[in-house]
């Protein structure tokens, strides 16, 4: 078996790996990323239809980083959120305060990994290996041994992206919270004809919440929007199983106010929903970040924002120790990383969860009630705006 050494490998090549990859290697470490997929392969690549909603706070960090420059041309802002609970005149408008600014920005999955991944090709201390499953992870004093089906990997610190389902924490065996939620999400990625003027909606039905997100598109004849459509298992299986055309007219039949005619449906998959955090965000020598850590219910998007935070907790973790003149792979700074994105995590786990719980109810007194909290944030201006901070992370 061959034999590599580095400072840090990073295990998953997702979205999380890929920006906690390009994140880290502004730190002069030696990094290797491992995928048990060929995740630089174009074609791997496409499959991910899957949109990205990046908060505005988490387009400061990119900046930071340098590399928001580079994706800039694929986003869509979002300039509006419209909330509506079950009719129109319950409702909460959201904005950016700063008028200069937006709530957030919607790109393409696979346009902002192909982005990071040219990106990484150029960088010296970077090297991505595909087609490489990770078997087993063992230690000795001073370092940290992955093993996979290719390599035995020696480095310091091992950074776990690689999913809800994490290979790293089944071997470590790290304790986590999981909810499941009974449901699906159903994404519909699709062409229409209403200009979405870069408002997004979240429509709080009885069936589950439905969020329609701006997607960038070329074209003076259509537009594009991303639909995320949370429903029982049976009704999102049907949907799969029935004619295309009737898709199409069920879809239609929900989003046409807000998108008009649905001219074409790209893509639709359904995923199964459910959330966890992990009892600790790192162990010896191990740190999780993305969902390898922790995921949300969809209901606010914050998923994939709570995982870049992670990555910038991470990064100055990693920084302050090697200033203090640490190990990498020290315990105080994977514990430091745990304190720092641990609390965040939780806070906003409880947030989506409870949000679902109280939306999908159609209790008389609790459906009124909402209906005064709606009435109530709309019009105080000072929780609306801490809400939107809250939303775009700043």
């Amino acid at each position: 078996m061959k034999q590599l050494q580095c400072d840090i490998i990073i295990v998953g090549g997702g979205l999380s790996g890929l920006l906690g990859a390009f994140a880290l290697s502004f730190s002069n470490q030696n990094l290797i990323i491992i995928d048990k997929n060929d995740f630089v392969n174009k074609n791997q690549l496409l499959k991910d239809f899957r949109t990205t909603a990046i908060a505005e706070g988490s387009k400061i960090y990119f900046e930071k980083i340098n590399l928001w420059n580079s994706i800039k041309k694929y986003v869509e802002p979002i300039k509006k959120i419209n909330v509506f609970d079950r009719q129109e005149t319950n409702t909460i408008n959201f904005c950016n305060s700063d008028n200069n600014n937006f709530l957030g920005y919607v790109i393409q999955n696979k346009l902002l990994k192909k982005t990071l991944i040219r990106l990484l090709k150029l960088k010296t201390n970077v090297r991505m290996i595909g087609n490489t499953a990770l078997k087993d992870i063992t230690y000795t004093n001073n370092s940290i041994d992955v093993i996979t089906n290719l390599f035995k990997i020696q480095a310091k610190l091992v950074v776990a992206s690689d999913g809800k389902t994490s290979f790293v924490r089944k071997i470590i065996k790290t304790p986590l919270f999981l909810k499941k939620y009974n449901q699906n999400a159903t994404v519909v990625n699709l062409h229409h004809l209403k200009n979405h003027k870069n408002i997004a909606y979240e429509l709080f039905l009885k069936s589950g919440p439905l969020a329609i997100l701006p997607m960038k598109v070329n074209s003076n004849n259509f537009f594009a929007s991303s639909v995320i459509w949370s429903n029982s298992y049976k009704f999102t299986s049907s949907l799969e199983l029935i004619n295309p055309a009737l898709v199409k007219d069920i879809i239609e039949e929900k989003v046409f106010k807000y998108t008009g005619k649905v001219l074409k449906i790209l893509d639709i998959k359904s995923f199964n929903l459910s959330a966890h955090l992990n009892n600790r965000f790192y162990d010896h020598r191990v740190v999780y970040v993305g969902d390898s850590a922790h995921s949300l219910h969809p209901i606010a998007g914050q998923g994939w924002n709570l995982g870049i935070r992670d990555i910038k907790n991470l990064v100055n973790s990693i920084n302050r120790g090697i200033n203090l003149g640490l190990d990498i792979g020290d315990e105080y700074i994977c514990k430091e990383y745990h304190n720092l994105s641990f609390y965040d995590a939780y806070f906003m786990f409880q947030i989506t969860d409870k949000l679902n719980s109280i939306f999908l109810r159609e209790d008389h007194n609790l459906s009124f009630l909402r209906k005064i909290g709606f009435m109530f944030i709309e019009n105080n201006f000072k929780i609306k705006n801490y809400i939107s901070n809250l939303a775009m992370g700043i």
